[in-house]
């Protein structure tokens, strides 16, 4: 359900390269809270029964916080995405239930990308900040909570370069298509023709 929703984001025939998503580690407190809010009326159903009306009502009231935040924990967590393609990065950054901004950026507009790992916990467990910085706009595409940032980043580095190059062969073969129309405009088509041939004559005896 969840990664259908996330490929909402991609165009048709677009190749998918990667999913990334916060770590399971990140989402640890949320979910241990649910529980808790969920477990804890159990453990004093006696109590709370005794109080009557009041005591249903606390009962209920944990059961439904704790399911509601559940559902947050878990809908934050699988929506929360780099979607990365190998024509760009897609950010999807679910902020709440009903509340989620898309970027994207081309490779090409890529100026940097960087990470951080902040604290004991996220330097126990090996997850951080991927931070990209592109051309032409001061928002940067951000997601937290990455597992082994440094291997995304190697991940869209590598992309980015791949990118610029590619952009740069289709430079050059379109210069090389330029100056040929150029020399062809300048000379004649027959002219033109006659260099070919002779060219190919000459290749042809070696």
């Amino acid at each position: 359900m969840f990664e259908k929703r996330l490929l909402e984001n991609v165009k048709e025939g677009e190749e998918v390269l990667a999913v990334i998503k916060r770590s399971t580690v990140v989402s640890f407190f949320p979910a241990l809270v649910s529980a808790i809010l969920i477990i804890a009326p159990f453990f004093f159903l006696y109590l709370l029964l005794k109080w009557g009306t009041i005591g249903g009502l606390v009962f209920a009231l944990s059961l439904l916080v704790g399911i509601f935040l559940v559902f947050r924990t878990l809908w934050l967590h699988n929506l929360n995405a780099f979607i990365i393609t190998k024509e760009r990065i897609i950010d999807v950054d679910q902020k709440g239930i009903f509340h989620k901004v898309v970027s994207e950026a081309a490779f090409s507009k890529i100026q940097d990308v960087s990470y951080s790992v902040k604290g004991v916990f996220a330097t126990i467990f090996q997850f951080g900040k991927i931070v990209v910085q592109t051309a032409g706009t001061s928002v940067n595409l951000e997601l937290g909570g990455v597992k082994q940032p440094q291997k995304v980043q190697d991940l869209l580095v590598k992309l980015q370069n791949q990118s610029v190059k590619s952009a740069e062969d289709k430079l050059s073969a379109d210069e090389l298509l330029a100056m040929i129309k150029t020399i062809k405009a300048g000379i004649g088509e027959e002219q033109f023709r006659r260099l070919v041939a002779r060219k190919n004559d000459d290749e042809s005896k070696e």
